[in-house]
């Protein structure tokens, strides 16, 4: 019963991640066919305006820790004073967002060393997206929502509507059919920006019209005066957003190392961490059915029961990701030719993919555990664990093999085992102190 409700939270979870994937192949796809500058172009416009979205998104972590509680306690009415509260939190931000992007877009874009033309093709998708980035914060905040109430179907749904949205505008905006002008890259932001503001306008009549457990009335978004709420929101959101941001610069900053070691290792890292993520996608989906059960079980008084539906979320990541660990292993080349046919690349790819192989059953754990603690509340052991990993471990290790040392990339993937296993470490001490079972969020 256990293991089927865990099953049941993960797979919408894992395939909404697929989803996304398939959202950007087919953006660079259709963008690619305009040349190099306007693939430039989109890619640096949309990596500023996702790393700025996924940071502010970040509302959505404290959003679900404290929706679970509500949803486990059958607290209704707690549930859409949070869940009203986080979207005119988001509204709030968006907003802001939007006025920055138009005044800095061009400043912004000019930190690239690009040519004239594809900073300004850049900037002009910037600008385009970020009018809308308060239906996008709202969106990815309504994801979390729905996630904290156990409703992992939702954002799936709504992610496929979006993908479909997305695509069919890419192929109308950038082309020009259908009597539409060929926009280029501006079609590609209008396409985008339409997607996330339909996905938004979904998400957010299912909230106020009570379709769901969870329901938002007009007074839970307007009503202002509970700061004791706006602050818990905000107070448990703080670890995770603080974490995207310096994980984001030390993944900036190992690129920036990486390059050193030549094209070829460089690519094949680049085809390497391609494969890995599809190793991430069982993760992600078991670590939001922790969350989700841990904060549920939680709020209905049960810490036995959320002990063992984390521990139960975690045998069968551990049993998915470990035969992906074995796939890596025994069958390295054949998902490499997938994304590469260079021989130098192929053969120096399969070679680290088999190192990454070990790294799963730690991958696991750290994913899964600390998915479970930040479902208790706890979110801020697995944002220092990821920050003092990356920033005292896996960065001064990294600099040491590629320029004191002077190893190949197979010592970098060997770090990069070691980093995961310290990690999976450390969150299964904390997860196994029991603490987060006496935490109480408000």
């Amino acid at each position: 019963m256990i293991n089927r409700r865990i099953f049941n939270l993960a797979w919408p979870a894992i395939c909404e991640m697929m989803l996304y994937m398939l959202l950007n192949f087919v953006d660079v796809a259709f963008v690619g066919r305009l040349g190099a500058q306007s693939l430039a172009a989109v890619s640096l416009g949309a990596q500023i305006y996702f790393s700025v979205i996924f940071l502010f998104a970040a509302l959505s972590t404290g959003a679900t820790a404290l929706i679970a509680r509500a949803v486990g306690a059958n607290n209704q009415k707690r549930a859409g004073q949070v869940a009203g509260r986080t979207l005119m939190l988001a509204l709030l931000l968006g907003v802001a967002i939007t006025l920055c992007f138009h005044l800095f877009a061009e400043a912004i874009i000019g930190l690239f060393h690009f040519e004239q033309a594809v900073q300004q093709m850049a900037a002009a998708y910037v600008k385009i997206t970020g009018s809308i980035a308060a239906f996008a914060l709202i969106l990815f905040v309504c994801n979390g929502i729905f996630r904290g109430a156990g409703l992992t179907k939702i954002p799936f749904y709504v992610a496929a509507l979006t993908n479909v949205v997305n695509i069919i505008g890419d192929y109308v905006l950038i082309f020009g059919k259908f009597g539409f002008p060929a926009l280029g890259v501006q079609g590609a932001a209008l396409a985008t920006a339409a997607a996330q503001v339909l996905g938004c306008l979904v998400m957010v009549v299912l909230l106020l019209s009570g379709a769901t457990q969870v329901r938002v009335r007009l007074r839970d978004l307007v009503y202002l005066g509970d700061f004791e709420l706006t602050s818990v929101i905000v107070k448990l959101s703080t670890p995770a957003g603080l974490e995207q941001v310096l994980m984001s610069m030390a993944s900036i900053l190992a690129s920036f190392m990486l390059s050193g070691l030549g094209t070829v290792p460089f690519a094949a890292h680049q085809v390497v961490m391609t494969a890995e993520s599809l190793s991430f996608m069982p993760g992600y989906g078991f670590a939001v059915a922790a969350t989700t059960l841990v904060g549920q079980s939680l709020g209905a008084q049960k810490p036995e029961q959320a002990n063992e539906h984390g521990l139960a979320a975690l045998k069968m990541a551990l049993l998915i990701m470990g035969t992906t660990g074995l796939v890596f292993l025994f069958f390295p080349s054949l998902i490499i030719r997938i994304f590469t046919s260079s021989g130098p690349v192929l053969e120096l790819g399969s070679f680290c993919l088999r190192i990454a192989a070990f790294e799963q059953p730690s991958l696991a754990v750290e994913m899964v555990l600390a998915g479970a603690l930040r479902g208790a509340g706890d979110t801020r052991t697995p944002a220092l664990i990821t920050i003092l990993s990356n920033w005292l471990l896996r960065i001064p290790l990294f600099y040491l093999a590629i320029y004191v040392f002077h190893w190949g990339l197979p010592a970098i993937w060997g770090i990069t085992v070691f980093d995961w296993f310290v990690r999976a470490v450390f969150v299964t001490v904390q997860y196994r102190r029991g603490r987060w079972q006496q935490i109480s969020i408000g």
